[in-house]
């Protein structure tokens, strides 16, 4: 049975309780497994619910045990256009810094009503593979820090625990995929943010980044990166592209991350206009999935929905969607490892990595 007919089936039995003045089922089970894990998701922080949402149940019913919880920081200074999301206002000093820990203590309590643990140390990673809910709080990017690497300190002190670099405003940290190059790449101030990520155990995230920022952060530290949401297209993307185009992944900067131990995670966006884009329904989100192991192999593949910031009619719109994924790739004839490591194995891997080669804090 497809997702749709499930949704429908789902939303008309509760609107029949709701109108009859009836009480709703009880809620189901723990899903048993295999769990999973997102590595960019926007789950639950935008998007009004009628019946509100308690996020420690979908995940626990769904399965998906681990979620980098990314929080945005330049959403203030940003439209949408033709073309997609572009600047549309400079910040000022101080003004992004203020910006991201409002929406950061506002996220935090939603966590705290909802009665989700954040995953601070190895051992909270290890409690999701086990099959109890974690939350990884994500940044993305890094525009809060206002060019200070210094600032990384304090977010990991805050929980942070995934930081992606750039998104669509103008960073001192380097370039982005969608404005014009200014700066080559990363820039010496991005390394350093790259190296105090190093330093406090934080997974570094390239995504939005451009080919020679990921060369350049590559170079900058030994550690195992996430390209945590995006796709790969058969040569990547230019400024100047649609934002779909413009937003991929080459298939050599995809090989350079999975060389290091990094993984690349697919989105969950739609694109009607193009035959070429590949994912258009959960099968094809499948299938696009067994390509990304064919070109850079499967300990470097994972999930990366970008829900509720993937743009209208997104191919999953929640874990139940997401599931339904993995249950296709189940049917392929993949090993039981190679599917829990793109399930959720893979990132905790990279995480755990990230955390235990953190340098002791004086």
């Amino acid at each position: 049975m497809n997702a749709t007919a499930i949704s429908r089936r789902r939303i008309a039995a509760i609107g029949a309780a709701f109108l009859a003045g009836q009480v709703l089922p009880a809620r189901a089970q723990q899903h048993k497994g295999p769990f999973l894990a997102d590595m960019h998701s926007h789950y639950g922080m935008f998007m009004p619910r009628l019946f509100g949402l308690d996020l420690r149940q979908h995940m626990r019913e769904s399965g998906t045990m681990l979620m980098a919880w990314a929080v945005t920081d330049d959403h203030r200074w940003i439209s949408r256009t033709p073309q997609g999301w572009r600047q549309s206002r400079q910040p000022e000093p101080g003004e992004l810094w203020d910006s991201f820990q409002k929406r950061l203590a506002d996220n935090e309590a939603k966590l705290n009503t909802w009665g989700v643990a954040k995953a601070l140390t190895p051992a909270d990673v290890d409690a999701a593979l086990a099959g109890e809910p974690r939350v990884l709080l994500a940044t993305e990017a890094a525009n809060f820090l206002e060019g200070r690497p210094e600032r990384v300190a304090q977010a990991h002190a805050w929980g942070v625990r995934h930081m992606q670099m750039v998104h669509f405003i103008q960073s001192p940290l380097g370039d982005h995929q969608t404005a014009e190059p200014r700066h080559g790449g990363l820039t010496p101030v991005g390394a350093q943010v790259i190296a105090e990520c190093k330093r406090h155990g934080i997974v570094v995230d390239l995504a939005h980044s451009t080919p020679a920022f990921v060369d350049g952060a590559l170079d900058a530290a030994d550690s195992a990166m996430v390209w945590s949401h995006s796709w790969i297209s058969p040569q990547g993307g230019n400024w100047q592209d649609p934002g779909y185009i413009a937003r991929s992944l080459s298939p050599a900067s995809a090989r350079k991350i999975a060389a290091r131990g990094g993984a690349v995670g697919l989105w969950t966006v739609r694109v009607n206009r193009d035959p070429a884009y590949p994912v258009h329904s959960v099968r094809t989100f499948a299938d696009e999935t067994m390509r990304m192991c064919e070109l850079i192999g499967p300990a470097h593949v994972a999930f990366g929905t970008d829900m509720e910031g993937a743009g209208p009619g997104p191919i999953l719109s929640n874990y139940v969607d997401l599931r339904e994924v993995a249950d296709n790739l189940a049917q392929r004839g993949l090993d039981e490892s190679t599917l829990n490591g793109i399930f959720i194995g893979n990132y905790a891997r990279i995480v755990k990595q990230a955390m235990r080669g953190a340098s002791p804090i004086a």
